[in-house]
């Protein structure tokens, strides 16, 4: 008898499980199925459509986000952003936007599952980060809500600093990072965070960690 159940959906990182640095110093790990929308539009005639519609308005400055619950706009470039919201609400917010800006020419393409999230949170997540970008992640450099496009050893990634400093348990950092990538930055991420207890990863397919 044929199988009916319904394919099980899974993340590129599900046979991972969160780990954890000593003392909380660091926490790694996935937040799977966010709605991820790449959004291309003229500045000026979307913004307060977008902002009536979804109460959140486009971030201008270079490398910022603007952020309302659980929905976020991450400024990628003069004319383009991704649009971040929760799982549940990703069908939603995409119609409700698409709607708002039918009257101007724009583009939204859904890239839900060509990217992942890896969150690395904690006391030492900044410290931990540095050691493999040559993006300036000093927290004069690199604050709360900003974002930006890097390298992490062999890896090209968005990295979002979605908590700041000042909380107690310190900072959080996402990064996006590609399907086919994915297992790559984490191993590379928990080989970083050893120095804080961080358990060491191996690669599913025993190929060796390398960084430059």
């Amino acid at each position: 008898m044929a199988d009916l159940r319904p394919p099980a959906r899974l993340s590129p990182l599900h046979h991972r499980t969160e780990i954890r640095g000593e003392n909380g110093a660091v926490r790694i790990a996935e937040i799977p199925f966010l709605g991820k929308f790449i959004l291309r539009a003229d500045p000026q005639q979307a913004v307060e459509p977008l902002r009536a519609a979804l109460g959140l308005g486009l971030p201008f400055e270079p490398l910022t986000s603007s952020t309302l619950r659980e929905s976020a706009f991450l400024w990628m470039g003069p004319d383009e952003w991704m649009m971040v919201t929760a799982p549940d609400k990703a069908a939603d917010r995409s119609r409700t936007a698409r709607d708002a800006l039918a009257d101007i020419r724009y583009q939204l393409v859904e890239v839900s599952d060509y990217y992942t999230i890896i969150e690395v949170a904690g006391r030492q997540a900044r410290p931990l980060l540095m050691k493999l970008t040559t993006l300036d992640l000093h927290p004069r450099a690199f604050r709360a809500g900003m974002v930006a496009g890097t390298m992490f050893g062999r890896a090209n990634a968005m990295i979002w600093q979605f908590r700041s400093d000042a909380d107690d348990d310190g900072p959080i950092f996402r990064l996006f990072i590609r399907w086919s990538m994915a297992d790559y930055l984490w191993c590379l991420i928990a080989d970083a965070g050893r120095e804080w207890g961080v358990l060491e990863q191996s690669p599913l397919k025993g190929e060796r960690l390398t960084i430059g």
